[in-house]
């Protein structure tokens, strides 16, 4: 047989050639993404260097498992060192590639420089978590003089000492819990003691680490069974050594590797440092510490002027996939290919081209990107303050908007409409709501959402 082509439920194509007749055929689904997030590229002076995924905080229309949607948050601040953003020709460059099968909704991106002391790392207050959503906050790392409180013991749910694997980013997490291919973990914990940190009952907990998302049909399928998917919590000891909850949702990093923050200011309730942390979702923590102070760091933020941004095809960078999925997937800018395996979700994209005008401002106009497209941003690097003696600079990207998946159990996943905007109580929106209709966005969805899906795979016969 020529080719036997199989569309797998998450809607992936896998084809299968030369395959001999009259001979039972057991065909094995190839491990590969299909949903995600958009992702960013910097140029760092010498290739365009994988920075991490964005709005993992905003899955439009992912189903939470009991007949709802997950509430989404529209804004993430995404961390660039500043090593690896360098000026080119006076220019920053950035890429945002959309490389899965998803529909993304770019409607504000904005460059900050952040200009802070040589001796301080900087955490954003960006997480995915139920609401409230985070508010924009900085916390400070003093990076010498014991800034960073490692907890003198780490146990995992088995007892296994896992604290060498918390101690440095390093690509080694606590790894040992029973897990699947979709996504869903035993209910698996870490045990943390900190000692004699925070006598004053402040500090903030700062975790980096990624998470192999669950789909939502993952979702609903372990809701079915009566086996709910649980968010990380965290727990402190009483002072009669009961484990009592105090954050009921302490928040994950919003897909690839991300650090967040979990302010424990005034939560514990004795004398103990002892923190747990309970999930079931398959949440790799590669370094976790204490720092003793919460409040705002010396910091300075700079708008970086966009000078133009250029939306077109590119393709699919090659992605490196571990084959138990116990490392977060990277993706290669300089090896790309023009074909996928599924085609784009059907609808009408924004037309190729400049599409600075559309994310100059949070507005409601935005760049509407297929599978294989891209966004080619370009900032001025001249006219930025002058660093202080001994900062350093770093970044932030600001990215608004939203990313909807193929997922069979998203709301409409098969459609680019309904489009999102910022006034929507919820997605999908109830009948009594709709996107602007006056004539600046009737005039922008006439003018820019032009372009068919591209119809990357073709039927085996026509």
């Amino acid at each position: 047989v020529d080719t036997v082509r199989i569309t797998w439920p998450n809607g992936l194509i896998q084809n299968e050639t030369r395959l001999p007749v009259n001979r039972l055929a057991a065909i094995k689904e190839a491990p590969r993404l299909s949903g995600s997030c958009p992702m960013i590229f910097t140029w760092n002076g010498e290739r365009f260097q994988f920075i991490t995924d964005v709005l993992g905080v905003a899955p439009l229309g992912a189903s939470s498992g009991d007949g709802q949607y997950f509430p989404v948050d529209h804004d993430e601040y995404v961390s660039i060192p500043g090593e690896a953003l360098q000026a080119r020709g006076g220019e920053y460059e950035i890429r945002v590639t959309e490389e899965l099968r998803e529909v993304s909704y770019l409607d504000q991106i904005r460059l900050l420089a952040l200009d802070h002391p040589a001796g301080v790392a900087i955490v954003t207050n960006e997480k995915f978590k139920s609401p409230p959503f985070p508010e924009f906050r900085l916390f400070g790392v003093e990076l010498r003089n014991g800034g960073r409180v490692y907890p003198v013991s780490a146990r995992d749910q088995r007892g296994a000492d896992v604290r060498a694997a918390l101690a440095q980013r390093d690509r080694v997490y606590p790894d040992s819990f029973r897990r699947d291919q979709t996504g869903i973990a035993e209910m698996h914990r870490l045990d943390l003691d900190f000692g004699n940190a925070a006598r004053a009952n402040r500090a903030v907990l700062i975790l980096n680490g990624w998470v192999d998302w669950a789909d939502g049909s993952t979702f609903l399928s372990a809701t079915q069974a009566h086996h709910d998917l649980t968010f990380p919590y965290l727990q402190v000891k009483d002072a009669a050594g009961n484990w009592r909850t105090v954050v009921e949702d302490m928040g994950i990093p919003a897909g690839k590797p991300k650090t967040i923050a979990v302010d424990l200011t005034g939560k514990f309730l004795s004398a103990s440092r002892e923190v747990r942390i309970v999930t079931n979702l398959c949440l790799y923590w590669d370094e976790i510490f204490l720092i003793e102070n919460s409040a705002p760091p010396e910091a300075r933020l700079t708008g970086v002027e966009m000078i133009a941004a250029d939306l077109h095809f590119r393709g699919f960078s090659k992605a490196a996939i571990h084959p138990e999925r116990k490392q977060p997937e990277g993706f290669d800018y300089a090896r790309v290919s023009a074909t996928s395996m599924w085609n784009p979700t059907p609808g009408n994209y924004t037309r190729y081209g400049a599409v600075e005008k559309l994310l100059a401002a949070a507005d409601d106009r935005m760049a509407i990107l297929g599978s294989g497209d891209e966004v080619q941003l370009r900032f001025r690097a001249a006219g930025l303050p002058e660093l202080p003696v001994g900062w350093k600079r770093d970044f932030l990207l600001l990215v608004d908007g939203w990313a909807k998946d193929a997922d069979a159990n998203t709301a409409f996943s098969q459609s680019v409409l309904p489009l999102p905007f910022h006034s929507m109580s919820r997605y999908p929106y109830p009948a009594d709501e709709h996107f602007p209709d006056d004539g600046e966005h009737t005039q922008y969805r006439r003018e820019y959402n032009t372009r068919p899906a591209l119809r990357l795979i073709r039927r085996l016969s026509e």
